[in-house]
């Protein structure tokens, strides 16, 4: 659910990543249908990348905890969007995923590392402009 709004807000600056001479991918684990879907509904148009052994997850470190999703914090603002009528939606992969944002240079090198603390946890997206521009 977090990982979707912000690659919208990602998608809504992609003119400003490509004045850069970024290439921005999104990296999933969830099923090829449910992953399209994901990104019809978004209209998200940045590549996706299909993970579903999670090896790239495990690369970069992005390890899963039980505590972190559905720690009290992130349960209060799932009960805050139910009491708005918002409703939560189907839950259709690993809630326990951590997720990351990660900038690496055209020569491997990992420029920004950004490990979320939980499901709600993402880099603003000026700040990761903000990286780019200091290349």
């Amino acid at each position: 659910m977090h990982c979707l709004k912000h690659a919208v807000q990602v998608h809504q600056s992609k003119s400003e990543f490509e004045a850069l001479g970024t290439q921005v991918l999104i990296i999933g684990f969830q099923e090829t249908q449910v992953s399209r879907q994901w990104l019809e509904r978004s209209g998200v148009s940045f590549p996706f990348l299909m993970d579903l052994d999670r090896e790239v997850y495990r690369a970069y470190g992005l390890g899963r905890s039980i505590w972190r999703s559905w720690h009290p914090r992130n349960l209060w603002s799932y009960f805050k969007k139910m009491l708005a009528g918002q409703g939560l939606p189907r839950i259709t992969a690993d809630p326990n995923q951590m997720g990351g944002d990660f900038i690496v240079d055209r020569n491997g090198v990992v420029r920004l590392a950004y490990f979320s603390d939980d499901p709600t946890d993402r880099p603003d997206v000026e700040h990761l402009l903000t990286v780019f521009r200091d290349l």
